[in-house]
């Protein structure tokens, strides 16, 4: 039976997103698939791993709830980057089979599967939680951006969390909200600590963000830079007509900025979008943008 492995356009559950990287790895027997661990709700956080490399890129997306484009992108782009080697093809010249002899990728497409099922779904992704969560969000779930206790992900890391929590309290942030509480302490969250435990206990090379919005190419860096982080953010914006951003204020630290002070290696954020989040309906423009750029990230 052929598995259906096309990604289209559309909006997904998170069961469906699992369906589809079952496919996946169905289809492609070189794809690896695991979980690195377990959300508030239990949901399963999914990682696809491709090459046997001693060590690897990193692409993670699916923290923000409202950019759901990007999971999309990256299951796109794992699924073209198997056709291609099982068919020896090349992607811009590059012949994909003998590229990936000796690298490796793996992928993190959905980490926040609890908030992704708030903003599809509505009350009945939040489960128990729903009158809470509808109160928190006065009824619009589609603007929710956190996880299920109502921490930011991408917030929840560490440098720069007591500047983030003394900027929220000024701005009368205290507690869980639909974006913008960075949680109680970093890593308080089983998405965060997963994230974190699997990038200190696996050789990952570099990391690759998939965000929104701004189309740019942010570096990251805090006392030190690392080496080949400006030159890889400089070709990744010359093959997306994006602009390179270099390190911001500690205050405004992310996963990237905590993988760069903590490990000492690159980490990019590659945001999408001109002035909002683009729509899962614009998938098909933004991979065709994106695509060289995620090809060149698995060869650096």
């Amino acid at each position: 039976m052929i598995m259906e492995c096309k990604i289209h356009g559309i909006e997904h559950s998170y069961f469906e997103i699992k369906r589809l990287i079952s496919n996946l790895a169905s289809k492609y027997p070189f794809i690896s698939v695991n979980n690195i661990g377990k959300s508030v709700a239990g949901r399963d956080i999914p990682v696809l791993s491709l090459g046997a490399a001693g060590d690897f890129t990193l692409f993670v997306t699916g923290d923000d709830p409202a950019c759901r484009i990007t999971t999309l992108m990256l299951l796109s782009f794992i699924a073209e980057l198997s056709e291609k080697i099982l068919a020896g093809k090349q992607m811009y010249g590059i012949n994909i089979r003998k590229a990936m002899f000796g690298r490796g990728i793996a992928i993190l497409p959905l980490v926040n599967p609890d908030g992704f099922e708030i903003a599809t779904r509505g009350a009945s992704g939040c489960g128990a939680m729903a009158p809470k969560i509808s109160r928190i969000c006065a009824g619009d779930f589609s603007k929710w951006r956190a996880n299920l206790r109502g921490v930011e992900l991408s917030r929840n890391f560490f440098p720069g969390f007591e500047e983030r929590r003394q900027n929220e309290r000024e701005e009368h942030i205290s507690g869980p909200r639909f974006e913008g509480f960075s949680g109680y302490r970093p890593e308080s969250e089983p998405e965060t600590a997963a994230i974190a435990d699997f990038c200190r206990n696996k050789n990952v090379r570099q990391l690759i963000h998939l965000s929104a919005f701004g189309q740019t190419v942010m570096y990251s860096g805090f006392s030190v830079v690392p080496p080949r982080s400006a030159k890889m953010a400089e070709v990744m914006a010359a093959v997306t007509s994006f602009t390179v951003t270099p390190p911001i204020s500690k205050c405004e630290f992310n996963m990237c900025d905590w993988f760069t002070y903590e490990l000492l290696k690159p980490a990019i954020t590659v945001k999408i979008g001109a002035g909002s989040v683009p729509p899962v309906g614009e998938l098909t423009y933004w991979y065709a943008r994106l695509r060289e750029l995620l090809t060149l990230s698995c060869l650096f």
